[in-house]
């Protein structure tokens, strides 16, 4: 197989994209459980394609493109898994196409060569979330275009403004994706001042096409008179509202097992091994500043899953590419190639088929909502997503740490008028409120008062 990816033919990519959708297959066969993330981007899209606006009428702190995004595809697939994961498949086959043609454009080993497209491929079968049509995915493919603008600025022949103001604007639309992307740009402002000859100059132009996405839709938030509540529900929420793990840290070791293993294998070989050019030197250098980085901002993410640690995948291709290209004998770098694809694709399938004890996929996956409430339109003021796996979403309330800042305030006039609005557009049929937060509300509300009637933690509308 090495052989095979060693010549540089890009319909060797062929092979690469088939086993995507082998693998894709084989996650999609054992096991069609919704996770967390699925289902609250299923539920955003939902929401805005009933025609809420983000933030004013969904009390939430997703990312703005990834809303939009959700909202685009709930249009083409509704609450469809397979088109989604046929999408995400396809984005990763051209994420790990265009990171092989980046690394050969840019002379990053000794040979042109498409096994990194091969490596970062089977990194991302390590679980089966990465098949996912998530917003690290498509933030992701940013990042790769922002990595191969890095790429050219080191490289002093091709220095240009546009190549600056470019980088800063995918970080920026990268951080409205997935918001704690925000610290690819102090890495990257770090990685150039130590590599290049960086300027105030060039700091400012990559800040201003940093800003260039946000500016514009705090304009467009602005133009509808909404600037406050987008700063307290986007960038405060994210910035103050708790992080959480959704697997656990030996879960995520055994996952990243094999590919741990190869990395320090390959820092052993490129110390021992390579012969780099100073150009091909820096680069090294920079794609292991590049691992650092993205392992700060996995430790900032807000929910950690599996396939938070896709930004970590391109640092890790390349080292493990290296060390796969520096073995001298061919039989024993074909066995290792071998062990590295059969190594991750066996864990990933044991570990979403549950064959694994030490994977435990139990937080990240969507127990099931209550069976006698079924295809209702409903709204809960708890922390309790598996609602909304049989029913879709009424009212404005999807954050429960979001939501509770304005629920545990009854005496607030715009408070009441937001219920009441809450009502007016989206009147859930079932109100999931263990608390009963909604009474004091209901008080000031009477004409919503006479509509509800409280059993147990639920308020149900009186059917006419």
């Amino acid at each position: 197989m090495l052989r095979f990816f060693r010549y540089n033919d890009p319909y060797r990519l062929l092979v690469v994209l088939l086993i995507l959708l082998i693998a894709g297959l084989t996650f999609y066969t054992f096991s069609q459980q919704l996770t967390s993330p699925e289902l609250k981007s299923m539920v955003v899209g939902e929401a805005l394609n009933d025609g809420k606006a983000m933030y004013v009428e969904i009390v939430d702190h997703t990312a703005p493109i990834h809303a939009w995004f959700s909202e685009f595809t709930d249009t083409l697939f509704g609450r469809g898994l397979v088109g989604r994961h046929v999408v995400a498949i396809l984005l990763i086959f051209f994420s790990a196409a265009y990171f092989a043609i980046l690394l050969i454009n840019n002379k990053a080993y000794n040979e042109n060569t498409y096994l990194p497209a091969l490596v970062f491929a089977v990194l991302c079968c390590c679980s089966f979330d990465f098949f996912h049509l998530s917003a690290p995915l498509l933030a992701s493919i940013l990042l790769l275009f922002a990595l191969n603008n890095i790429f050219r600025e080191i490289e002093f022949r091709v220095q240009r403004d546009e190549t600056l103001l470019n980088l800063g604007i995918y970080i920026g639309m990268a951080s409205l994706l997935v918001f704690t992307y925000f610290i690819f740009l102090i890495g990257t402002i770090v990685l150039l001042a130590v590599y290049t000859r960086i300027s105030l100059r060039k700091v400012f132009l990559i800040l201003v096409g940093f800003l260039l996405p946000h500016a514009c839709l705090i304009m467009y938030y602005w133009y509808g008179d909404h600037t406050l509540v987008f700063f307290e529900r986007f960038y405060l929420a994210n910035i103050m509202l708790s992080n959480h793990s959704l697997i656990s840290w030996p879960s995520l070791g055994m996952l990243g097992l094999v590919p741990l293993v190869y990395f320090g294998f390959s820092l052993f070989m490129v110390n021992r091994e390579a012969r780099f050019t100073k150009y091909q030197s820096q680069l090294l250098q920079v794609m292991f500043g590049w691992l650092i980085v993205a392992l700060i901002e996995i430790a900032f993410t807000r929910e950690r899953t599996p396939h938070s640690f896709i930004t970590i995948v391109p640092s890790l291709t390349y080292f493990i590419s290296h060390y796969l290209l520096l073995i001298r004998r061919k039989r024993i770098a074909e066995v290792a190639l071998w062990l590295f694809v059969v190594g991750i694709l066996v864990t990933g399938t044991l570990g979403k088929e549950g064959s694994i004890k030490a994977i435990d996929y139990s937080k990240m996956r969507v127990a099931r909502s209550p069976g006698s409430i079924s295809e209702k339109r409903v709204m809960t003021l708890e922390d309790d997503l598996p609602l909304y796996v049989n029913n879709k979403m009424a009212g404005f309330f999807l954050n429960a740490e979001l939501s509770h800042s304005i629920l545990t305030n009854p005496e607030y006039f715009e408070n009441v008028v937001m219920i009441n609005n809450c009502f007016e557009k989206d009147a859930p049929e079932i109100i999931m409120d263990k608390n009963d937060w909604l009474k004091p509300f209901l008080n000031r509300l009477p004409k919503w008062k006479k509509e509800y009637v409280r059993e147990g933690i639920y308020y149900k509308r009186i059917a006419k």
